[in-house]
């Protein structure tokens, strides 16, 4: 126990009066770690670097003053002034169903992952003494990796939605749409590459990745940019235009050996707009992206493709060998 004296001065316009308190017992202890608030506190080289004084990331002495948000508190010095991202490391920080999320409060402020780093190290193993984010964001790059945001976080080769951004498996989401559509067991043509409607990052800072757009940009390929007009997405519609994939093509009969398929000048497709956000089986259905056959072409039932295209599709109008369908050229014989 500690004996304390306090002396009170009362001053008015009239008299001055001391009043002297003594022998009051009281046990006085000061809020663990207080001692941290001293020479050198705010220079991260130092050994008296506050950082450092948190033992095993522990920053519950912290709230003692600083308040439980960190906002403040009796000592009226909020820590996020320093630290943005300081208040989202409570109890539900790794609770996907909290509006505490820590991938819930990155997602609110624009992906800035250097909130995390600031603490966590460049490479988030844990920097000075937090602790480290690479338990749990096992693949390279840890939580830069393109499937933490996008794709499936347990599977670093899935990088595209369904599970978009915010969440959403639903292909009515324009954030999810045709995506494994156009990415999985496609079957009337390859898989289409992320980089024919998309510029993809080499890394999670590449220049235009994270900015403050609300929606990825759309940037065609040389493979669908291959039709004789450019083609565009409207954001507002969800419709692609002029996509060579969809049906912006032709084929002029003067460049062609096989003059005798055509009754036109040249043969094309029907430059269909397909609906990104729609994924029922219609924006892709035989017929849909050329007439049977197509405008330009002899008159031929469907059971006669095979007989030119042989390999390509079989008399039901099947494709058989999807390599060969909407790879930029005719296979003929």
């Amino acid at each position: 126990m500690k004996y304390v004296k306090f002396y009170f001065i009362l001053l008015s316009t009239l008299n001055l009066v001391i009043i002297s308190c003594s022998d009051i017992q009281d046990e006085i202890t000061p809020p663990e770690k207080i001692s941290v608030h001293g020479k050198e506190v705010m220079i991260k080289t130092s050994t008296n670097f506050h950082g450092r004084k948190l033992v095993n990331g522990n920053m519950e002495s912290c709230k003692l003053c600083h308040a439980s948000d960190f906002t403040g508190g009796t000592a009226k010095v909020s820590c996020l002034s320093c630290h943005a991202a300081i208040n989202v490391h409570s109890e539900d920080i790794n609770n996907p169903a909290s509006q505490k999320f820590h991938g819930k409060f990155i997602a609110n402020i624009n992906w800035d992952l250097s909130k995390c780093s600031q603490c966590h190290g460049s490479n988030y193993a844990g920097g000075i003494v937090s602790p480290t984010c690479n338990n749990c964001h096992k693949q390279q790059n840890g939580p830069e990796a393109c499937n933490t945001c996008h794709g499936d976080f347990k599977n670093p080769s899935i990088i595209y939605p369904p599970r978009a951004t915010n969440g959403s498996t639903t292909t009515t989401d324009f954030r999810v749409g045709a995506h494994q559509a156009h990415l999985v067991n496609v079957d009337i043509s390859n898989v289409t590459q992320c980089n024919e409607c998309h510029k993809v990052p080499e890394k999670f800072n590449s220049v235009g990745h994270i900015d403050n757009t609300q929606r990825a940009e759309v940037v065609f390929g040389k493979f669908s940019s291959s039709g004789p007009t450019s083609p565009s997405y409207n954001f507002i519609d969800n419709k692609c235009s002029n996509t060579y994939c969809h049906g912006n093509f032709e084929f002029k009969k003067e460049n062609s050996e096989y003059q005798f398929a055509y009754i036109d000048d040249k043969i094309v497709g029907n430059n269909f707009q397909p609906i990104w956000n729609r994924v029922d089986g219609s924006q892709a259905a035989c017929g849909t992206c050329h007439d049977l056959p197509p405008k330009g072409h002899i008159e031929s039932r469907l059971r006669s493709c095979g007989t030119c295209h042989v390999g390509v599709v079989d008399r039901f109008g099947k494709i058989i060998d999807k390599t060969k369908h909407i790879n930029g050229k005719v296979d003929l014989f």
